[in-house]
């Protein structure tokens, strides 16, 4: 009678950081489209291809989030190409700022591999 749906259980703090990566996310990729007028008010030598480029790159981060609920290891190696992309482009663009906001860019993949890593057999 086997031909049911094998769910998996997802731990609550990797359900709880996919929640929080979703949100940022969606965040991100409003920021640098419908919000952009407050960023170039903010940075105003933000050059106006690097908001295009951070706009990709949060749509790239969201698919690549949504790999992860389904998933798929390949969220995970798309996310850490994107933070590579983010933080370089934030230290050329901002300089030390820039290389402070790569740090959490850094952390937050840490999290992600530590939050994936009891479960990781468990992504294809």
């Amino acid at each position: 009678m086997g031909g049911g749906v094998n769910f998996m259980k997802r731990p609550m703090f990797l359900t709880i950081w996919l929640v929080l990566m979703t949100i940022s996310a969606i965040f991100i990729l409003y920021s640098y489209t419908l919000g952009s007028g407050n960023i170039t008010k903010t940075l105003p030598n933000m050059p106006s291809w690097a908001l295009i480029v951070f706009a990709l790159l949060g749509v790239v981060n969201l698919f690549s989030v949504a790999m992860l609920w389904m998933w798929k290891k390949m969220g995970f190696y798309i996310i850490i190409g994107t933070a590579i992309v983010v933080a370089s482009l934030n230290g050329m663009i901002l300089g030390a700022a820039g290389m402070i906001a790569s740090i959490f860019e850094v952390v937050g993949v840490v999290i992600l591999y530590l939050a994936m890593k009891p479960v990781w057999q468990n992504f294809k």
